[in-house]
């Protein structure tokens, strides 16, 4: 199980925001909209309904865009060194954490 967490933070220009944290280092701050989108893509193909073969998003108060390979055994992230992956049931409980948060 990695580390990932979703925590409350606020951007200097843009207000509350949501930091989605993978790893040290690897993190996604997302506005509460973004946050709802990632969440509804990553439970959608968790659960089978969406058969896109990636998840992408150039979050507004990132650095990195969020570019996720679907696999069968869950999300790639290869827009970092070395790759990170997220098993299904990680990307169920972070699409949760995201969707309860950002309401």
């Amino acid at each position: 199980m990695s580390e990932a967490i979703v925590t409350a933070v606020t951007h200097r220009a843009l207000g509350p925001m949501l930091r989605l944290t993978l790893a040290e280092g690897l993190f996604f701050d997302l506005t509460h909209e973004e946050a709802r989108t990632v969440s509804r893509a990553m439970r959608a193909v968790a659960e089978g309904k969406s058969t896109v073969d990636e998840i992408y998003m150039s979050p507004i108060a990132s650095d990195r865009d969020f570019s996720a390979k679907v696999t069968a055994d869950g999300l790639v992230l290869e827009a970092v060194s070395p790759p990170f992956r997220l098993s299904w049931p990680e990307v169920g409980a972070l699409a949760a954490a995201l969707a309860a948060q950002a309401g």
